[in-house]
């Protein structure tokens, strides 16, 4: 999953991000699917619903979900998802003929339009994790449109990771790495703690479970996924092959932001959990290249 926004610095990070995908797919670079536009449908990007939940700073997920949350907001999501397609349908222009590529941009349109409304419940704007299923439903709608056009699933995970990284590379880097030091406050390692603490009590079926782990010499935040929302939502989907790639995109904003993410461990390859564990400054070796060999399914 994506890496998290633990502090004040979400909302901004989700802006900036929303501005980079959209000119990458406007331009032609490679998009990220984060590009994608919108990962950044967060708490500042859509509209309030006005019988939803007041809104929070990052934190544990609400027992009561924001009621209609996907359809009280269907046309900015599906106007965010319409830039990415803009940024999808360049990068496989360059790869498959043209007219193609476009078709398949178009199907992954219809189709997430249609996943919309049975996205999995996480309660709204105030779960941190919401933005990371949407864009679950933007990678299975592409994963599906694509494969449709003889494609795979490595090259959905690929457009993904592109799109990415032109993101990241569109923020300057001075705040790029205040967004990441955020990470490492003491109001972050709470508000993990209680965040962990909430998802165990498992309320969202659809929603990530998660264990702290304390600090010690080798990294200064650490936590566990004892499940994962978009491993369980890609696998319900059919396109179970696609979590490894969606997985990589946590190693580009760790790098961009200097949080030095480590992780040996994920359930998308099959593992038990997903091993976070991050140190401040430390290099970020893990990549596309290190990772896509490893892979079980590919």
């Amino acid at each position: 999953m994506l890496h998290h926004p633990f502090a004040s610095h979400a909302q901004e990070a989700a802006g900036l991000s929303r501005r980079a995908v959209l000119k990458a797919g406007l331009v032609g670079a490679c998009t990220l699917l984060t590009p994608c536009a919108a990962w950044a449908a967060t708490k500042k990007e859509h509209p309030a619903d006005p019988k939803a939940a007041p809104r929070t700073p990052p934190g544990p997920a609400p027992a009561t979900p924001e009621p209609g949350y996907y359809m009280a907001n269907k046309a900015k999501f599906i106007a965010d998802f319409k830039g990415v397609c803009g940024g999808a349908e360049k990068w496989m222009a360059a790869r498959i003929p043209a007219p193609t590529a476009k078709a398949a941009a178009d199907d992954a349109l219809r189709r997430f339009e249609l996943l919309l409304p049975t996205l999995p419940d996480l309660g709204g704007t105030a779960n941190r994790n919401q933005p990371f299923i949407t864009m679950a439903g933007w990678l299975t709608a592409l994963c599906q449109a694509m494969r449709e056009k003889g494609m795979t699933a490595k090259d959905s995970g690929r457009l993904l990771y592109d799109l990415y990284a032109a993101d990241w590379a569109s923020v300057p880097p001075a705040k790029a790495q205040a967004m990441g030091a955020a990470l490492f406050t003491p109001a972050a390692q709470e508000s993990i703690k209680l965040w962990a603490e909430t998802t165990q009590k498992r309320l969202l079926p659809g929603d990530w479970v998660v264990r702290y782990v304390a600090p010690d010499k080798t990294f200064d935040v650490g936590y566990d996924y004892l499940e994962c929302g978009a491993c369980k939502y890609f696998k319900a989907q059919g396109v179970a092959e696609v979590a490894p790639y969606y997985c990589l995109n946590d190693f580009l904003a760790s790098r961009a932001q200097g949080t030095g993410l480590s992780r040996q461990h994920t359930i998308a390859q099959g593992d038990p959990l997903c091993d976070f564990r991050y140190k401040r400054g430390r290099p970020v070796t893990q990549d596309w290249n290190t990772e896509t060999p490893k892979f079980k399914l590919s």
